[in-house]
């Protein structure tokens, strides 16, 4: 058991954070239930020993679903979760068991879209969906290199993560990982690094609140240059929710007993869009790499290596943008397929693979540049290009038709004096950040996927 000196600190600080999210609202009154259920667990796990520390948060999480939901919703939730456990851990083949839990997920898609009644309400599709949607195929993959003894904590303790209650939109933790980042390192240093965590996840949350509701406008009022950059600028900020959920996620987990890596690293000042594309829900780019594109790309390898990174990233980001279809079906009960949707990540996609294409044609391995100092002007400019990009991209995206965001653009030759102003001070933060390559600024993994 570590000693007063290392968890004590820890539990002032948790309880600080947790009378922030009481304070401001963080969120909603069920993950402040949650938050509270995470610190207290926090101090009994610190008193048991290691042996008993696993189930004893695997049963908190599970019971905690009764603080979120109705006894009978909190049942049938724990109950579905675990029978799609157990399909997925049967003593057959894995041929056998992906056609077997494709053919159950395919009766709860019936269910899902309100073909047939379920004994369930409504707000448990949201959050049964975010734990086995994704999660689920990570986990089968690794059920090949994992004895069956040794599965039954750690497989409920993966699908039912604690904050997974209250957060429908989770990210997609591989279970592998998950196993291999507990209890890795010395306590005082995972709780540390939990504690830092979540005040960037509570900070992330207080800045979304702020543009939310002082910066956010409709597309309709959009009328000058100024107008159009403010909503551009604001609707790629309300990503700050994501990133600040997925902070608070990944260290309240149980609570920081998992030295789980960043789900984002600095993702608004990355140089270019392959390095934006393996910042931004770092989770997802692995997801994908372990999925789609590196099965693709070892399928079509004999045509030679640019060639397989072409069709294998093409294949990526058609399957991303299906794939948040899907998502947003399990999350919301419909199924939409938009060509602002397929306009975005086709265009990014194509960044994406022109970026890979000249990583691929300098020939240099990735790696670590550390002790640079100075300002740089080239990454400068390349940060501000892509920032740029990429916030109007995201406007489309966030736009409800490609006709509604291409009438908005035509305000942009309305100039005046805020656009000018909002333009400039982005253009020169973004500038600013071609300075030195510091160990936050480095490239954290090979560009897309490739080796």
């Amino acid at each position: 058991m570590p000693g007063l000196s290392v968890w004590v600190p820890a539990l002032l600080q948790l309880t600080l954070a947790t009378l922030v999210v009481y304070l401001y609202s963080i969120e909603n009154d069920a993950f402040l239930k949650v938050f509270i259920t995470a610190t207290v667990g926090f101090v009994l796990n610190a008193v048991l020993p290691m042996t008993y520390r696993l189930p004893f948060f695997t049963l908190l999480s599970m019971g905690a679903a009764f603080l979120v939901f109705s006894p009978v919703d909190a049942v049938w939730l724990l109950l579905s979760g675990s029978t799609l456990i157990g399909f997925a851990n049967l003593p057959i083949s894995m041929k056998a068991r992906a056609f077997l839990l494709i053919a159950v997920a395919a009766i709860l898609a019936v269910a899902r879209a309100g073909a047939v009644p379920t004994p369930w309400s409504s707000a448990v599709w949201p959050i049964l969906g975010s734990m086995f949607m994704f999660r689920l195929v990570l986990y089968l993959m690794a059920t090949k290199a994992d004895a069956p003894h040794q599965r039954p904590w750690w497989s409920l303790a993966y699908f039912f993560m604690l904050p997974n209650l209250v957060f429908p939109l989770f990210p997609v933790v591989d279970y592998q990982t998950f196993r291999r980042t507990y209890y890795d390192k010395d306590e005082a240093g995972i709780y540390e690094l939990g504690l830092l965590w979540i005040a960037r996840g509570l900070v992330h949350l207080l800045l979304y609140r702020f543009v939310y509701h002082n910066l956010i406008t409709d597309a309709e009022s959009v009328v000058s240059l100024g107008d159009l950059v403010q909503f551009m600028l604001a609707t790629l900020l309300l990503y700050l929710r994501v990133s600040g959920q997925f902070h608070l996620i990944g260290r309240s987990a149980a609570p920081v007993r998992f030295r789980l890596p960043e789900t984002h690293k600095l993702y608004l000042l990355a140089n270019s869009f392959t390095e934006l594309w393996r910042r931004i829900n770092i989770y997802w780019t692995d997801f994908m790499m372990k999925t789609v594109f590196y099965p693709s790309y070892f399928r079509v390898k004999d045509r030679g290596p640019k060639a397989a990174l072409v069709i294998s990233t093409v294949v990526v980001f058609v399957t991303t943008w299906l794939l948040h279809s899907y998502q947003w079906f399990w999350l919301r009960g419909g199924f939409p397929l938009t060509p602002q949707d397929a306009v975005f990540w086709g265009i990014l996609g194509a960044f994406v693979v022109f970026g890979g294409l000249r990583e691929l044609n300098a020939a240099k391995k990735p790696r670590r540049i550390a002790g640079h100092q100075g300002w740089n002007r080239t990454r400068g400019i390349q940060t501000a290009v892509t920032f740029t990009t990429f916030y109007v991209l995201w406007s489309l995206w966030s736009t409800e038709s490609v006709s509604l965001w291409l009438w908005m653009l035509g305000s942009a030759t309305n100039v005046d004096a805020k656009g000018v102003i909002l333009l400039g001070l982005s253009l020169v933060t973004m500038l600013g950040a071609g300075r030195a390559r510091l160990e936050g600024l480095e490239r954290i993994s090979p560009p897309v996927g490739w080796a």
